[in-house]
């Protein structure tokens, strides 16, 4: 987990979700998501991005806010804890 400031001074907690468990627990995920992806949580909001980029956790910060910019916008819904709960 890492944290990142985009160009608007929002900070972003950034951090890897994988996949555990029954699928079936996954059905409300776009597919794409099967193998996990980067999730970006801010006072905003919430994206994800999949595939996971390799090395991430090493990556300059502009790097990850590009990351963020290629990342989709998530609605939030009652599941809204999930990515939190199961994150690496």
């Amino acid at each position: 987990m890492r944290t990142v400031t985009d160009e608007h001074g929002t900070e972003w907690t950034v951090f890897e979700v994988r996949r555990q468990g029954s699928s079936s627990r996954w059905s409300y995920l776009p597919a794409g998501f099967e193998s996990g992806w980067l999730c970006f949580e801010s006072r905003l909001g919430k994206k994800r991005l999949t595939p996971v980029p390799g090395g991430w956790r090493r990556a300059p910060d502009d790097d990850v806010i590009q990351m963020l910019r290629r990342a989709t916008p998530v609605n939030r819904t009652a599941l809204g804890g999930e990515d939190r709960a199961n994150a690496d």
